[in-house]
């Protein structure tokens, strides 16, 4: 553009992840004497090597990588097909077929596997230059679906149902070992990680799970078997939660975690089991019981069908299947359990059970909890009570989609807009400036869109429609996931690449 961009030494930086940055020294062009310098003159020769993967359109079951070749500047290059030299990382299930594009290359399911899918086996193709470049590709897209909001860290799920988690991990509540401190903060725990760390299989999972809830200390998540596990508090590896009514092992439909408690509703019965800690009852046990093992959950004796459950950080509240009775048991010092115009449940040995009703048959719609209050979407408005939210008029939310509840703030989604209201102190709303809300405010954009939204304590996050996963707020244990710490981050930051 007739100016002078560069001069001196200096580094041209990397055009892909897998490509080194260039360091070389950078002079303007000569020019006639007495005119200004009119750019760089720059030779590079590195080829680019770029593959991207799509489904085969003969066979959906199967996906094609196509390789293409690029110069410096990223303009195509011509290349003999031949000189491409295929294979897989990981070729125990996968096998690489020719396609009719000598550019391209198909990857299968081998014949004596066909019952397994191919995307949740994540197989990884690579192509290589005679000169040894070589590049790997993830065959198969595997975006996120489903995030979870915890204290100071963050689980997700991927489509295929691997389950990543990233932030504080002193308890074990990632999952698996992180390796290392968070980095770029001196003041961060010294058992962090800043990046979605895939959760370790556990022993007799299949791998693949349907949902997960991050608490405080601990993580919970049902696999596709309709069992659950959970990992943390301070326990090493996984457990599976082991109900058993009537001799028959009790498979699940629903998972929630607390702060060091955990609940799930059967799937025959629709009944609720906790495990965890008990000290004021939140596990649905007897108070002089501290902690009810997983081997043996405390089945919930409030006396309905339950349609959804939610453990806050020492209570739980529940939804019935007849859509317009809320029921809240645990910790009450704040009211977060008996609310405003509670019924008492008759004593049936644990307890006591606070029921909500609106005005006789008002559906309560959804129900939601932080560490000490408790909200409930009704038809026309959202109601909340207890602790940090109970100052909130959260009114003008109307009847949202979906509802999430943090630690003195509200998040809500209506169709795929999201708005926040409340405190405001560590970017927990995401609206850039901080500073308390007493009224929603959209989400600042990008991204203008999400299907899914979770609040922690203070900080939240949301999936957009594309499967993308964006965080806010609080990010001294690396919660935000985008691969740093640092005190806030005010706006949607992406999740690092998992």
């Amino acid at each position: 553009e007739g100016r002078v961009t560069h001069a001196g030494e200096g580094v041209l930086p990397a055009l892909a992840q897998l490509d080194k940055p260039v360091q070389l020294p950078l002079h303007a062009a000569k020019t006639e004497v007495g005119e200004t310098p009119g750019g760089l003159v720059l030779t590079l020769s590195r080829d680019r090597l770029v593959l991207s993967s799509h489904e085969s359109p003969e066979n959906p079951d199967e996906m094609v990588v196509r390789a293409r070749l690029y110069d410096a500047i990223g303009e195509p290059r011509k290349f003999d097909p031949q000189d491409l030299k295929w294979h897989l990382l990981d070729d125990r299930y996968v096998d690489l077929r020719p396609h009719f594009d000598p550019f391209d290359i198909k990857v299968v399911v081998k014949k004596e596997f066909e019952t397994l899918e191919l995307c949740p086996l994540k197989p990884f193709a690579v192509a290589c230059l005679p000169n040894g470049y070589c590049v790997p590709v993830r065959v198969c897209d595997d975006p996120w679906r489903e995030v979870s909001a915890g204290d100071q860290h963050t689980c997700a799920l991927t489509k295929s149902g691997a389950a990543y988690c990233w932030g504080l991990n002193t308890q074990g509540q990632l999952g698996a070992k992180s390796p290392g401190s968070c980095t770029g903060n001196p003041n961060s725990p010294l058992d962090c990680h800043s990046r979605p760390l895939r959760v370790e299989c556990p022993a007799g999972s299949p791998c693949q799970f349907s949902q997960i809830s991050a608490g405080d200390t601990l993580t919970a998540a049902l696999d596709i078997h309709a069992d659950v596990w959970w990992w943390g508090p301070g326990a090493p590896g996984h457990h599976r939660v082991d109900a058993m009514l009537a001799g028959v092992p009790v498979k699940f439909s629903q998972v929630t975690a607390g702060f060091g408690h955990a609940c799930a509703i059967s799937q025959s019965r629709s009944e609720i089991w906790c495990w965890g800690t008990n000290a004021f009852g939140e596990a649905g046990a007897l108070r002089t019981q501290l902690e009810v093992p997983d081997h043996a959950p405390a089945r919930v004796l409030a006396p309905f069908k339950f349609r959804k459950v939610v453990a806050g950080g020492e209570h739980t509240c529940a939804t019935g299947q007849g859509t317009t009775d809320v029921v809240c048991w645990g910790r009450d010092d704040e009211k977060q359990s008996s609310g405003p115009n509670p019924t008492m449940a008759p004593a049936t040995g644990s307890g006591p059970f606070w029921f909500q009703h609106f005005g006789g048959l008002v559906a309560i719609h959804d129900v939601e909890v932080s560490s000490n209050s408790t909200c409930v979407t009704l038809p026309y408005t959202v109601q909340c009570w207890g602790g940090a939210n109970a100052w909130l008029n959260p009114a003008p939310f109307g009847s949202p989609d979906r509802l999430a509840v943090g630690f003195g703030y509200l998040c809500a989604l209506q169709g795929l807009e999201a708005s926040c209201m409340g405190n405001n102190n560590w970017g927990e709303l995401g609206i850039g400036p901080v500073g308390l809300q007493q009224a929603p405010v959209p989400v600042k954009s990008p991204p203008a869109e999400y299907v899914d939204i979770s609040t922690g304590t203070s900080h939240s996050c949301g999936i957009t429609p594309a499967g993308d996963a964006f965080c806010w707020g609080r990010n001294t244990s690396g919660q935000v996931g985008n691969g740093a710490t640092s005190y806030r981050e005010t706006a949607p930051v992406p999740v690092a690449a998992h």
